[in-house]
């Protein structure tokens, strides 16, 4: 799908034609940075592709709720499903690349998650409302996402530079977690129901 800067707003929810996940990759794919502020990590949903990543030269991920007991828990569950290994390894070479850095913001506070994805001219796009990459959505009720454009985008931008300049770094913690964690996932068979720690 192809990003049109002039068509103004566009509301998404569970029921809409251009599925959140197809949307997020199409302005991944557009984009040279990308700034997201998610509440709450979930490994289990990253499903990035090399190909979207081609151009982008700085993913910055800014969480509120992240601990390392379930960081470690949903990297083991993606190194057991062969299928969801590989979005693991595309997360570790991000991170040994420099390309990906993860701050957490505990205090920090914002609702609801949003990306702003950038390109050489600046600030492109602005994706606000849950992000949530598979179906079913937690819940039953509307799932609401909006895409909006560069004005908005800019200033959500500031927003998150803001956030993101109190944050703490913990994306050398992270991957270390997960190298930790790939490692010791190959040496167990695939089929074996053992948790981590």
């Amino acid at each position: 799908m192809a990003i049109d800067d002039t068509s103004g707003p566009l509301l998404l929810d569970e029921r809409s034609p251009t599925h959140f996940r197809a949307l997020f990759g199409d302005l991944l794919s557009q984009s040279s940075a990308v700034d997201a502020a998610i509440l709450r990590v979930r490994l289990s949903a990253v499903d990035l592709s090399a190909r979207e990543l081609v151009d982008v030269r700085r993913l910055r991920v800014l969480v509120a709720e992240v601990n390392a007991q379930t960081i470690e828990g949903e990297a083991f569950a993606l190194v057991m499903d062969p299928v969801k290994r590989e979005n693991l390894n595309l997360v570790v070479g991000l991170l040994q690349k420099g390309v990906m850095e993860i701050r957490s913001a505990p205090l920090g506070g914002w609702s609801p998650d949003f990306t702003v994805f950038s390109d050489h001219r600046g600030p492109r796009n602005l994706l606000l409302g849950l992000h949530w990459f598979h179906r079913p959505f937690p819940h039953r009720g509307p799932a609401w996402a909006a895409l909006f454009e560069t004005e908005e985008a800019a200033r959500a931008r500031d927003r998150f530079q803001a956030i993101w300049a109190e944050a703490h770094d913990i994306g050398p913690a992270v991957q270390r977690l997960m190298e930790r964690t790939r490692v010791r996932g190959r040496s167990v068979p695939v089929d074996t129901p053992k948790a981590p720690g």
